[in-house]
């Protein structure tokens, strides 16, 4: 995750933010260890108490929609599109669950299907990108 965008966000924002995470990863059933895990991560990142997030984790029923409709500025609809395709995509399994939590999200916020296509082909190209340079560098089996 960018810092510099972080530091754009209102807290409210980073709120929404996190609130739509924690659906995209509930959005098989169930949140794995490793997935609180991250959810922790990112919520230190966006400077959000853990006692804060852990209130959210516990949340049973988070609308998304709703939560997506609350973010007004344009580009930080976009970022938030950007990190949930990340987050979607990051165990190189995108699911249908997942991508109807992105694009429900994504419209909410008034972001079009064509731009969340080309966002999700930026972070995949990113992705592999990345993995090239590990395996590149030797630091990765492929």
């Amino acid at each position: 995750m960018d810092e510099e965008y972080i530091k754009s966000l209102s807290y409210e924002e980073k709120i929404v933010f996190l609130k739509i995470f924690c659906k995209l990863v509930r959005a098989d059933g169930a949140i794995a260890s490793e997935e609180v895990d991250l959810l922790k991560r990112v919520a230190a990142k966006y400077g959000v108490p853990m006692e804060e997030m852990v209130q959210i984790i516990k949340m049973p029923n988070i609308d998304h929609v709703l939560e997506a409709s609350k973010i007004k500025d344009r580009h930080h609809a976009l970022l938030l599109v950007k990190e949930l395709c990340l987050f979607s995509n990051i165990d190189e399994d995108l699911a249908d669950n997942e991508l109807d939590v992105v694009i429900d999200a994504a419209r909410a916020m008034g972001i079009e299907d064509n731009k969340i296509i080309l966002i999700n082909r930026l972070v995949l190209d990113s992705l592999i990108l990345a993995k090239t340079g590990r395996v590149i560098m030797e630091e990765d089996n492929g």
